[in-house]
């Protein structure tokens, strides 16, 4: 089963880059994000548009991949 949306700290994670990047990028507008409550989440599609989750695939491109 495929997540349809990352909190900013595990989408960070999964990126290796520092969770206030990610907020960073949502602040500026270059990351869309939706508010649930008070949560907030990237949803799947968002970065599959931005190429860093190719479709199909379960994690950000990148993320947790072998050497």
């Amino acid at each position: 089963m495929h997540k349809i949306a990352y909190g900013p700290k595990e989408l960070a994670s999964l990126l290796g880059v520092h969770p206030n990047t990610v907020f960073r990028l949502i602040r500026r507008g270059e990351l869309r994000a939706v508010k649930l409550g008070h949560r907030t989440v990237i949803p799947r599609a968002e970065l599959e548009r931005l190429g860093l989750l190719p479709d199909g695939s379960e994690h950000p491109a990148g993320a947790g991949g072998g050497r």
